[in-house]
Protein backbone atom coordinates (compact mmCIF):
# COMPACT_ATOMS: atom_id res chain seq x y z
CA UNK A 1 0.00 0.00 0.00
CA UNK A 2 1.64 3.34 -0.73
CA UNK A 3 2.49 5.56 1.67
CA UNK A 4 0.27 8.12 2.62
CA UNK A 5 2.52 11.41 0.83
CA UNK A 6 2.36 9.35 -2.15
CA UNK A 7 -1.27 9.06 -1.85
CA UNK A 8 -1.22 12.82 -1.48
CA UNK A 9 1.04 13.29 -4.30
CA UNK A 10 -1.24 11.20 -6.76
CA UNK A 11 -4.22 13.73 -5.65
CA UNK A 12 -2.44 16.44 -6.44
CA UNK A 13 -2.35 14.66 -10.37
CA UNK A 14 -5.74 14.81 -10.81
CA UNK A 15 -7.27 17.87 -12.12
CA UNK A 16 -9.50 20.60 -10.22
CA UNK A 17 -13.04 18.91 -11.41
CA UNK A 18 -11.96 14.93 -10.51
CA UNK A 19 -11.00 16.39 -6.85
CA UNK A 20 -14.26 18.69 -6.40
CA UNK A 21 -15.98 14.99 -7.48
CA UNK A 22 -14.20 13.05 -5.31
CA UNK A 23 -14.79 15.73 -2.53
CA UNK A 24 -18.70 15.94 -3.03
CA UNK A 25 -19.00 12.18 -3.65
CA UNK A 26 -17.12 11.60 -0.12
CA UNK A 27 -19.73 14.14 1.48
CA UNK A 28 -22.93 13.00 -0.45
CA UNK A 29 -21.14 8.64 0.61
CA UNK A 30 -21.55 10.18 4.03
CA UNK A 31 -25.18 11.70 4.19
CA UNK A 32 -26.43 8.71 2.52
CA UNK A 33 -25.12 6.75 5.74
CA UNK A 34 -26.36 9.15 8.21
CA UNK A 35 -30.22 9.15 6.38
CA UNK A 36 -30.04 5.36 6.20
CA UNK A 37 -29.11 5.01 10.05
CA UNK A 38 -31.23 8.00 11.06
CA UNK A 39 -34.09 7.27 8.96
CA UNK A 40 -34.19 3.58 7.32
CA UNK A 41 -32.70 0.93 9.62
CA UNK A 42 -35.22 -0.47 11.48
CA UNK A 43 -38.51 0.79 9.77
CA UNK A 44 -40.95 -1.16 8.62
CA UNK A 45 -39.81 -0.34 5.27
CA UNK A 46 -36.72 -1.74 6.40
CA UNK A 47 -37.97 -4.72 7.69
CA UNK A 48 -39.95 -5.10 3.85
CA UNK A 49 -36.92 -4.99 1.90
CA UNK A 50 -35.56 -7.80 4.68
CA UNK A 51 -38.50 -9.93 3.68
CA UNK A 52 -38.10 -8.98 -0.06
CA UNK A 53 -34.21 -10.53 -0.12
CA UNK A 54 -34.53 -13.22 2.28
CA UNK A 55 -37.98 -14.94 1.32
CA UNK A 56 -37.84 -15.18 -2.34
CA UNK A 57 -34.47 -17.22 -1.99
CA UNK A 58 -36.34 -19.60 0.62
CA UNK A 59 -39.10 -20.32 -1.63
CA UNK A 60 -36.52 -21.13 -5.07
CA UNK A 61 -34.69 -23.05 -2.70
CA UNK A 62 -37.98 -24.94 -2.04
CA UNK A 63 -38.70 -25.69 -5.71
CA UNK A 64 -35.11 -25.55 -7.77
CA UNK A 65 -34.66 -27.88 -9.73
CA UNK A 66 -31.42 -29.38 -8.26
CA UNK A 67 -30.50 -31.23 -11.44
CA UNK A 68 -30.36 -28.33 -13.56
CA UNK A 69 -29.58 -25.57 -10.65
CA UNK A 70 -26.22 -24.62 -11.99
CA UNK A 71 -28.09 -23.45 -15.55
CA UNK A 72 -30.97 -21.74 -13.69
CA UNK A 73 -29.13 -19.88 -10.95
CA UNK A 74 -26.47 -19.09 -14.32
CA UNK A 75 -29.55 -17.38 -15.81
CA UNK A 76 -30.42 -15.85 -12.43
CA UNK A 77 -26.50 -14.24 -12.30
CA UNK A 78 -27.10 -12.96 -15.33
CA UNK A 79 -30.19 -11.62 -14.25
CA UNK A 80 -28.68 -9.99 -11.32
CA UNK A 81 -25.82 -8.11 -13.23
CA UNK A 82 -28.07 -7.12 -15.92
CA UNK A 83 -30.86 -5.34 -13.57
CA UNK A 84 -28.42 -3.75 -11.56
CA UNK A 85 -26.71 -2.31 -14.35
CA UNK A 86 -29.67 -0.69 -15.87
CA UNK A 87 -30.65 0.12 -12.35
CA UNK A 88 -27.72 1.68 -11.63
CA UNK A 89 -28.13 3.60 -14.97
CA UNK A 90 -31.18 4.96 -14.20
CA UNK A 91 -30.46 6.61 -10.80
CA UNK A 92 -27.72 7.86 -12.21
CA UNK A 93 -29.52 9.82 -14.68
CA UNK A 94 -32.00 11.19 -12.12
CA UNK A 95 -34.65 8.93 -13.83
CA UNK A 96 -35.63 7.62 -10.19
CA UNK A 97 -34.10 6.99 -6.43
CA UNK A 98 -35.24 5.09 -3.31
CA UNK A 99 -36.32 6.84 -0.11
CA UNK A 100 -35.36 3.19 1.52
CA UNK A 101 -32.31 1.11 0.78
CA UNK A 102 -31.36 -2.10 2.68
CA UNK A 103 -27.82 -0.93 3.08
CA UNK A 104 -26.44 2.36 2.65
CA UNK A 105 -23.85 1.03 0.18
CA UNK A 106 -25.39 0.71 -3.15
CA UNK A 107 -27.77 3.82 -5.07
CA UNK A 108 -29.76 0.76 -6.71
CA UNK A 109 -32.55 -1.19 -5.70
CA UNK A 110 -30.37 -4.25 -4.46
CA UNK A 111 -33.78 -6.33 -3.16
CA UNK A 112 -35.30 -6.39 -6.52
CA UNK A 113 -31.88 -6.61 -8.30
CA UNK A 114 -30.29 -9.60 -6.45
CA UNK A 115 -33.60 -10.85 -4.76
CA UNK A 116 -37.30 -10.80 -6.29
CA UNK A 117 -36.16 -10.01 -9.93
CA UNK A 118 -33.56 -13.29 -10.16
CA UNK A 119 -35.87 -15.58 -8.33
CA UNK A 120 -39.16 -15.06 -10.39
CA UNK A 121 -36.79 -15.11 -13.41
CA UNK A 122 -35.07 -17.92 -12.44
CA UNK A 123 -38.64 -20.11 -11.49
CA UNK A 124 -40.50 -19.12 -15.12
CA UNK A 125 -36.86 -20.49 -16.70
CA UNK A 126 -36.96 -23.75 -15.20
CA UNK A 127 -40.40 -24.06 -15.57
CA UNK A 128 -41.22 -22.69 -18.75
CA UNK A 129 -39.47 -24.42 -21.70
CA UNK A 130 -41.04 -23.48 -24.90
CA UNK A 131 -40.44 -20.28 -26.15
CA UNK A 132 -44.26 -19.55 -26.12
CA UNK A 133 -45.15 -20.46 -22.96
CA UNK A 134 -41.96 -18.69 -21.27
CA UNK A 135 -42.90 -15.39 -23.49
CA UNK A 136 -46.30 -16.07 -22.32
CA UNK A 137 -45.39 -15.79 -18.45
CA UNK A 138 -42.76 -13.33 -18.73
CA UNK A 139 -45.24 -10.92 -19.86
CA UNK A 140 -47.47 -11.24 -16.96
CA UNK A 141 -44.07 -10.87 -14.89
CA UNK A 142 -43.25 -7.76 -16.79
CA UNK A 143 -46.74 -6.56 -16.44
CA UNK A 144 -47.02 -7.42 -12.46
CA UNK A 145 -43.15 -5.38 -12.27
CA UNK A 146 -44.31 -2.78 -14.01
CA UNK A 147 -47.79 -2.08 -13.41
CA UNK A 148 -48.69 -3.28 -9.98
CA UNK A 149 -45.02 -3.57 -8.01
CA UNK A 150 -43.53 -0.53 -9.12
CA UNK A 151 -46.79 1.59 -8.67
CA UNK A 152 -47.01 -0.15 -4.85
CA UNK A 153 -43.66 0.84 -4.10
CA UNK A 154 -44.30 4.52 -5.23
CA UNK A 155 -46.98 4.43 -2.63
CA UNK A 156 -45.56 3.68 0.11
CA UNK A 157 -42.29 6.11 -1.10
CA UNK A 158 -39.70 3.33 -1.20
CA UNK A 159 -39.26 4.25 -5.36
CA UNK A 160 -39.27 7.58 -6.23
CA UNK A 161 -39.66 7.99 -10.44
CA UNK A 162 -38.03 11.66 -11.15
CA UNK A 163 -38.19 11.34 -15.07
CA UNK A 164 -39.25 8.00 -15.71
CA UNK A 165 -43.27 6.08 -16.57
CA UNK A 166 -44.24 2.57 -15.34
CA UNK A 167 -44.93 1.35 -19.22
CA UNK A 168 -41.55 2.27 -19.88
CA UNK A 169 -40.29 -0.25 -17.16
CA UNK A 170 -42.19 -3.02 -19.25
CA UNK A 171 -40.62 -3.94 -22.29
CA UNK A 172 -37.05 -3.82 -20.36
CA UNK A 173 -38.52 -6.86 -17.68
CA UNK A 174 -39.38 -8.56 -20.97
CA UNK A 175 -36.34 -8.06 -23.08
CA UNK A 176 -33.99 -9.17 -20.00
CA UNK A 177 -35.73 -12.46 -19.32
CA UNK A 178 -36.11 -13.09 -22.98
CA UNK A 179 -32.40 -11.87 -23.99
CA UNK A 180 -31.01 -13.50 -21.24
CA UNK A 181 -32.69 -17.59 -22.45
CA UNK A 182 -31.14 -16.70 -25.81
CA UNK A 183 -27.83 -16.23 -24.30
CA UNK A 184 -28.06 -19.45 -22.10
CA UNK A 185 -29.42 -21.36 -24.67
CA UNK A 186 -26.79 -20.55 -27.12
CA UNK A 187 -23.88 -20.90 -24.67
CA UNK A 188 -25.80 -24.11 -23.80
CA UNK A 189 -25.17 -24.86 -27.44
CA UNK A 190 -22.16 -24.32 -27.68
CA UNK A 191 -21.11 -26.07 -24.54
CA UNK A 192 -22.75 -29.23 -25.73
CA UNK A 193 -20.91 -29.27 -29.04
CA UNK A 194 -17.99 -28.77 -27.60
CA UNK A 195 -18.28 -31.86 -25.57
CA UNK A 196 -18.66 -33.95 -28.54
Amino acid sequence: MPAASERCYEMENFSSLHKQELELQSQADALLREYWLKENFLTWEWWLLVALTIVPWIIWWRFVDRKRIFEILTYGFLVMVVSVFFDAIGVEFDLWDYQYRLIPLFDVMIVYCISVMPVIYMLIYQYYNSWKSFIAANIIVSAVFAFISEPLLVKMGIYIMFKWQHYYSFPIYLSIAIFLRYLILIIKKISINNEQ
